[in-house]
């Protein structure tokens, strides 16, 4: 049993910012009972992922479980490495733990675990205790719209033992080992590696990428070399919207104030030309 108590201020931050769901179905449950009836203040501040980020600042209110199901999803690229940045308040002895459902099949498994500590291992006291990972999205991932999951548990027995880093509680009881901290979920969209396209000339042949695709407007078109003399975008009516000569193989086109929809990139190279649709999202 709990010999001694962390204590602090709650503040329950509305988050009504977003549209959100405290109920984790399909996936396990994963709240806190807030044993003996003590509030302990552990909680997430934000989760900084690729192009996702949420910021509360504060613990969801009891049972500290938030599904943010409204957030825009953004997309992973297999075989892609992306930055992870985690911020906690950490009132006690705490570990974390983050899950990615690479196979779709609802339920975190324990060689989706992407960060978190291990063993004995715990987080840094604190306000603003920060977790810095790399993630790689691994070739074999499932495609599509899953779940990622993100727990900040405190160990009820003080002993940090494999079971406080578990991605859903331990048992239904109210003596759980896991019984302060915070969950919040999440849904990314994981898509294939783009193959790459190809435009010929008399003297070679270059391949070239076009990432994300679809995106929010910015597109950087990389090559394996300086290819293209042109870069032309042009909307469904055939009207040119942009054109730039690009300065070496890797550029990035600005088409953020164009309505959402699909639009043709041509890029040119003597007298060669490859055509690529390109969807703003």
């Amino acid at each position: 049993m709990r010999k001694f108590f962390l204590f602090s201020c709650v503040a329950i931050f509305s988050h009504s910012a977003y549209a959100q769901t405290t109920n984790p179905t399909p996936y396990c449950v994963a709240t806190f009972d807030d044993a003996q009836g003590f509030p302990v203040d552990d909680h997430i501040n934000s989760v900084v992922f690729g192009g996702l980020s949420s910021t509360s600042n504060a613990q969801y209110q009891a049972p500290h479980y938030v599904f943010y199901n409204n957030l825009a999803v953004k997309d992973f690229i297999k075989d892609s490495t992306y930055n992870l940045s985690l911020s906690f308040k950490v009132s006690g002895g705490c570990g974390y733990g983050v899950w990615i459902d690479y196979n779709r099949n609802n339920t975190f498994e324990a060689n989706e675990k992407v960060a978190g500590t291990t063993g004995t291992e715990m987080l840094n006291l604190g306000n603003n205790t920060m977790v810095n990972k790399t993630v790689k999205i691994p070739s074999t991932a499932a495609t599509g719209n899953t779940r990622m999951r993100v727990r900040i548990v405190e160990d009820d027995n003080h002993n940090m033992t494999n079971t406080s880093q578990l991605p859903c509680n331990a048992s239904n009881s109210d003596e759980d080992v896991m019984d302060w901290g915070e969950t919040e979920d999440y849904t990314i969209n994981i898509k294939a590696k783009q193959t790459p396209s190809a435009i010929n000339d008399a003297n070679h042949t270059t391949a070239f990428t076009v990432a994300p695709n679809p995106g929010n407007g910015l597109f950087k078109i990389s090559s394996e070399s300086s290819f293209a003399d042109v870069i032309s975008v042009y909307n469904l009516m055939g009207k040119l919207i942009l054109q730039v000569h690009p300065k070496s193989n890797q550029s990035t086109i600005d088409l953020s104030n164009q309505p959402k929809g699909i639009y043709i990139l041509k890029l040119g190279s003597n007298s060669q030309e490859v055509t690529q649709k390109i969807i703003i999202q």
